[in-house]
Protein backbone atom coordinates (compact mmCIF):
# COMPACT_ATOMS: atom_id res chain seq x y z
CA UNK A 1 0.00 0.00 0.00
CA UNK A 2 2.92 2.39 0.66
CA UNK A 3 5.10 1.42 -2.27
CA UNK A 4 2.59 0.88 -5.08
CA UNK A 5 -0.48 2.60 -6.43
CA UNK A 6 -2.98 -0.23 -6.73
CA UNK A 7 -1.80 -3.52 -5.20
CA UNK A 8 -3.58 -6.69 -6.29
CA UNK A 9 -3.94 -9.92 -4.34
CA UNK A 10 -1.13 -11.32 -6.47
CA UNK A 11 1.11 -8.39 -5.53
CA UNK A 12 0.42 -8.94 -1.85
CA UNK A 13 1.22 -12.64 -2.16
CA UNK A 14 4.43 -11.73 -3.99
CA UNK A 15 5.58 -9.48 -1.14
CA UNK A 16 4.71 -12.15 1.44
CA UNK A 17 6.79 -14.71 -0.41
CA UNK A 18 9.84 -12.50 -1.07
CA UNK A 19 9.85 -10.32 2.04
CA UNK A 20 10.10 -6.55 2.06
CA UNK A 21 13.82 -6.18 1.35
CA UNK A 22 13.95 -8.64 -1.52
CA UNK A 23 10.81 -7.19 -3.07
CA UNK A 24 12.16 -3.64 -2.86
CA UNK A 25 15.54 -4.70 -4.27
CA UNK A 26 13.80 -6.23 -7.26
CA UNK A 27 11.59 -3.18 -7.82
CA UNK A 28 14.54 -0.78 -7.61
CA UNK A 29 16.31 -2.82 -10.29
CA UNK A 30 13.44 -2.59 -12.79
CA UNK A 31 14.12 -0.27 -15.74
CA UNK A 32 11.91 2.70 -16.46
CA UNK A 33 8.77 1.46 -18.15
CA UNK A 34 7.63 3.36 -21.16
CA UNK A 35 7.45 7.10 -21.61
CA UNK A 36 4.59 9.53 -21.27
CA UNK A 37 6.02 11.44 -24.23
CA UNK A 38 6.03 8.33 -26.40
CA UNK A 39 2.46 7.55 -25.32
CA UNK A 40 1.28 10.96 -26.55
CA UNK A 41 3.10 10.41 -29.84
CA UNK A 42 1.49 6.96 -30.18
CA UNK A 43 -1.91 8.63 -29.77
CA UNK A 44 -1.04 11.02 -32.59
CA UNK A 45 -1.36 14.09 -30.37
CA UNK A 46 1.62 15.77 -32.04
CA UNK A 47 0.12 15.30 -35.50
CA UNK A 48 -2.93 17.52 -35.01
CA UNK A 49 -2.03 21.23 -35.24
CA UNK A 50 -5.03 22.05 -33.04
CA UNK A 51 -3.30 20.32 -30.12
CA UNK A 52 -0.40 22.77 -30.24
CA UNK A 53 -2.34 25.28 -28.18
CA UNK A 54 -4.60 22.80 -26.41
CA UNK A 55 -4.32 20.34 -23.55
CA UNK A 56 -5.43 17.09 -25.16
CA UNK A 57 -3.70 14.15 -23.49
CA UNK A 58 -2.36 16.12 -20.51
CA UNK A 59 -4.22 14.09 -17.88
CA UNK A 60 -4.34 10.68 -19.63
CA UNK A 61 -0.57 10.62 -20.16
CA UNK A 62 -0.09 10.57 -16.38
CA UNK A 63 -2.96 8.24 -15.54
CA UNK A 64 -1.80 5.61 -18.02
CA UNK A 65 1.56 5.53 -16.22
CA UNK A 66 0.06 5.35 -12.74
CA UNK A 67 -2.49 2.65 -13.58
CA UNK A 68 -0.67 0.43 -16.06
CA UNK A 69 3.09 0.60 -15.53
CA UNK A 70 4.85 -2.55 -14.28
CA UNK A 71 7.40 -0.45 -12.33
CA UNK A 72 4.84 0.64 -9.77
CA UNK A 73 7.38 1.57 -7.08
CA UNK A 74 9.12 3.95 -9.47
CA UNK A 75 5.82 5.54 -10.44
CA UNK A 76 4.86 5.91 -6.77
CA UNK A 77 8.15 7.69 -6.08
CA UNK A 78 7.68 9.86 -9.18
CA UNK A 79 4.25 10.80 -7.84
CA UNK A 80 5.85 11.76 -4.52
CA UNK A 81 8.45 13.89 -6.31
CA UNK A 82 5.66 15.55 -8.32
CA UNK A 83 4.12 16.67 -5.02
CA UNK A 84 7.44 18.19 -3.90
CA UNK A 85 8.72 19.60 -7.21
CA UNK A 86 5.36 21.00 -8.28
CA UNK A 87 4.32 22.33 -11.69
CA UNK A 88 0.73 22.88 -12.80
CA UNK A 89 -0.93 22.77 -16.20
CA UNK A 90 -2.52 26.21 -15.86
CA UNK A 91 0.78 27.79 -14.85
CA UNK A 92 2.81 26.49 -17.81
CA UNK A 93 2.33 28.92 -20.72
CA UNK A 94 3.13 28.47 -24.38
CA UNK A 95 2.50 25.68 -26.88
CA UNK A 96 2.37 21.92 -26.35
CA UNK A 97 1.42 21.98 -22.67
CA UNK A 98 0.61 18.27 -22.68
CA UNK A 99 4.11 17.47 -23.94
CA UNK A 100 5.68 19.74 -21.32
CA UNK A 101 3.90 17.76 -18.60
CA UNK A 102 4.76 14.45 -20.27
CA UNK A 103 8.43 15.42 -20.37
CA UNK A 104 8.10 16.49 -16.72
CA UNK A 105 6.77 13.10 -15.65
CA UNK A 106 9.40 11.27 -17.68
CA UNK A 107 12.05 13.40 -15.94
CA UNK A 108 10.73 12.55 -12.46
CA UNK A 109 10.31 8.85 -13.25
CA UNK A 110 13.76 8.62 -14.81
CA UNK A 111 15.40 10.31 -11.83
CA UNK A 112 13.23 8.77 -9.11
CA UNK A 113 15.94 6.42 -7.81
CA UNK A 114 18.98 8.56 -8.64
CA UNK A 115 20.72 11.26 -6.64
CA UNK A 116 18.85 14.25 -5.29
CA UNK A 117 21.52 16.56 -6.75
CA UNK A 118 21.05 15.20 -10.27
CA UNK A 119 17.28 15.42 -10.02
CA UNK A 120 17.48 18.99 -8.71
CA UNK A 121 19.48 20.03 -11.77
CA UNK A 122 17.09 18.32 -14.17
CA UNK A 123 14.16 20.01 -12.43
CA UNK A 124 15.88 23.41 -12.53
CA UNK A 125 16.54 23.26 -16.28
CA UNK A 126 13.19 21.71 -17.20
CA UNK A 127 11.09 23.84 -19.57
CA UNK A 128 7.98 23.08 -17.49
CA UNK A 129 9.60 24.34 -14.28
CA UNK A 130 11.34 27.22 -16.04
CA UNK A 131 8.01 28.51 -17.28
CA UNK A 132 6.05 27.69 -14.13
CA UNK A 133 8.34 29.61 -11.76
CA UNK A 134 9.63 32.24 -14.20
CA UNK A 135 13.28 31.21 -14.37
CA UNK A 136 12.94 31.04 -18.15
CA UNK A 137 13.51 34.57 -19.40
CA UNK A 138 14.92 35.98 -16.17
CA UNK A 139 17.58 38.55 -17.05
CA UNK A 140 20.44 40.26 -15.27
CA UNK A 141 19.98 43.57 -13.50
CA UNK A 142 19.83 46.80 -15.48
CA UNK A 143 20.46 49.99 -13.50
CA UNK A 144 19.19 52.19 -16.31
CA UNK A 145 15.73 50.62 -16.40
CA UNK A 146 15.57 49.36 -12.82
CA UNK A 147 15.22 45.75 -13.95
CA UNK A 148 16.16 43.11 -11.38
CA UNK A 149 16.45 39.31 -11.74
CA UNK A 150 13.19 37.46 -11.18
CA UNK A 151 13.25 36.01 -7.65
CA UNK A 152 10.49 33.44 -7.97
CA UNK A 153 12.58 30.33 -8.59
CA UNK A 154 15.32 31.39 -6.16
CA UNK A 155 12.71 31.61 -3.40
CA UNK A 156 10.81 28.45 -4.21
CA UNK A 157 13.88 26.25 -4.79
CA UNK A 158 14.82 26.96 -1.17
CA UNK A 159 11.41 27.11 0.46
CA UNK A 160 9.86 24.08 -1.26
CA UNK A 161 12.51 22.07 -3.11
CA UNK A 162 15.51 21.85 -0.80
CA UNK A 163 15.92 23.42 2.67
CA UNK A 164 12.58 24.81 3.84
CA UNK A 165 11.89 27.93 5.87
CA UNK A 166 13.47 26.91 9.18
CA UNK A 167 16.83 25.46 10.20
CA UNK A 168 16.40 21.80 11.13
CA UNK A 169 18.20 19.25 13.25
CA UNK A 170 18.98 15.88 11.65
CA UNK A 171 15.84 14.39 13.26
CA UNK A 172 13.68 17.06 11.61
CA UNK A 173 13.05 19.13 14.74
CA UNK A 174 13.31 22.90 14.37
CA UNK A 175 16.44 24.69 15.58
CA UNK A 176 15.72 27.55 17.99
CA UNK A 177 17.67 30.52 19.30
CA UNK A 178 18.25 31.39 22.95
CA UNK A 179 14.81 33.00 23.14
CA UNK A 180 13.12 29.87 21.81
CA UNK A 181 12.33 31.35 18.41
CA UNK A 182 12.68 29.23 15.27
CA UNK A 183 15.83 30.06 13.29
CA UNK A 184 15.08 30.99 9.69
CA UNK A 185 16.92 29.10 6.94
CA UNK A 186 17.42 32.15 4.75
CA UNK A 187 16.60 35.85 4.42
CA UNK A 188 15.31 38.10 1.67
CA UNK A 189 18.91 39.00 0.87
CA UNK A 190 19.62 35.29 0.30
CA UNK A 191 16.83 35.22 -2.29
CA UNK A 192 18.09 38.36 -4.00
CA UNK A 193 21.65 37.05 -4.23
CA UNK A 194 20.66 33.56 -5.38
CA UNK A 195 18.35 34.98 -8.06
CA UNK A 196 21.43 36.27 -9.90
CA UNK A 197 22.53 32.70 -10.52
CA UNK A 198 19.31 31.82 -12.34
CA UNK A 199 19.47 34.61 -14.94
CA UNK A 200 20.11 34.14 -18.64
CA UNK A 201 18.34 30.77 -18.98
CA UNK A 202 15.36 30.24 -21.30
CA UNK A 203 13.35 27.53 -23.02
CA UNK A 204 15.21 26.22 -26.08
CA UNK A 205 12.66 27.35 -28.69
CA UNK A 206 14.13 27.23 -32.18
CA UNK A 207 12.98 29.24 -35.19
CA UNK A 208 10.81 27.23 -37.55
CA UNK A 209 10.38 24.26 -35.19
CA UNK A 210 6.67 23.39 -35.07
CA UNK A 211 7.17 20.10 -33.22
CA UNK A 212 6.80 19.66 -29.43
CA UNK A 213 10.57 19.13 -29.01
CA UNK A 214 11.05 22.42 -27.15
CA UNK A 215 9.01 20.86 -24.34
CA UNK A 216 11.74 18.38 -23.42
CA UNK A 217 14.97 20.13 -24.37
CA UNK A 218 16.69 21.50 -21.24
CA UNK A 219 16.76 25.28 -21.00
CA UNK A 220 19.73 27.00 -22.61
CA UNK A 221 21.94 29.86 -21.43
CA UNK A 222 22.33 33.22 -23.13
CA UNK A 223 25.55 34.52 -21.53
CA UNK A 224 24.71 38.13 -22.43
CA UNK A 225 21.64 38.00 -20.17
CA UNK A 226 23.33 36.33 -17.19
CA UNK A 227 24.25 38.43 -14.16
CA UNK A 228 27.98 38.71 -13.58
CA UNK A 229 27.66 40.20 -10.09
CA UNK A 230 29.02 38.32 -7.10
CA UNK A 231 26.38 36.25 -5.33
CA UNK A 232 26.62 35.19 -1.67
CA UNK A 233 24.11 32.79 -0.13
CA UNK A 234 23.99 29.94 2.40
CA UNK A 235 27.70 30.29 3.17
CA UNK A 236 28.63 30.02 -0.51
CA UNK A 237 30.09 32.66 -2.81
CA UNK A 238 29.78 32.74 -6.58
CA UNK A 239 32.58 35.11 -7.62
CA UNK A 240 31.88 38.05 -9.91
CA UNK A 241 32.15 37.27 -13.63
CA UNK A 242 31.49 33.55 -13.13
CA UNK A 243 29.92 32.08 -16.26
CA UNK A 244 26.29 31.01 -16.00
CA UNK A 245 26.87 27.25 -16.19
CA UNK A 246 29.49 27.31 -13.45
CA UNK A 247 27.36 29.62 -11.29
CA UNK A 248 24.44 27.22 -11.57
CA UNK A 249 26.64 24.27 -10.61
CA UNK A 250 27.98 26.09 -7.54
CA UNK A 251 24.48 27.07 -6.42
CA UNK A 252 22.95 23.62 -6.88
CA UNK A 253 25.89 22.00 -5.09
CA UNK A 254 25.34 24.36 -2.16
CA UNK A 255 21.63 23.60 -2.01
CA UNK A 256 22.03 19.83 -2.38
CA UNK A 257 24.72 19.68 0.33
CA UNK A 258 22.84 21.84 2.82
CA UNK A 259 22.19 19.96 6.10
CA UNK A 260 18.47 20.75 5.91
CA UNK A 261 17.96 18.68 2.76
CA UNK A 262 18.04 15.30 4.50
CA UNK A 263 15.38 16.01 7.12
CA UNK A 264 13.31 18.40 4.98
CA UNK A 265 13.09 16.32 1.80
CA UNK A 266 13.30 12.96 3.60
CA UNK A 267 10.29 13.75 5.77
CA UNK A 268 8.24 14.75 2.73
CA UNK A 269 9.13 11.56 0.88
CA UNK A 270 8.03 9.55 3.93
CA UNK A 271 4.76 11.49 4.10
CA UNK A 272 4.02 11.11 0.40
Amino acid sequence: AQATLAPTEADIADVRQLGFDAWLTREFAKPVSGSSWDWLVAQGVDQDPLNRNGTKGADPQIWQRLLNSPDSLRQRVALAWSEIFVVGLDGVPGPWKQFKLAAWWDLLAGGAFGSYRALLESVTLSPAMGLYLNMSGSQKENAATGRLPDENYAREVMQLFSIGLQALNPDGSVQRDAAGRAIESYTQDTVTQLARVFTGWAVDARRGDSTPELARRPMVLNPALHSTLQAQFLGTTVPANTDGTSALRIALDALANHPNVGPFIGRQLIQK
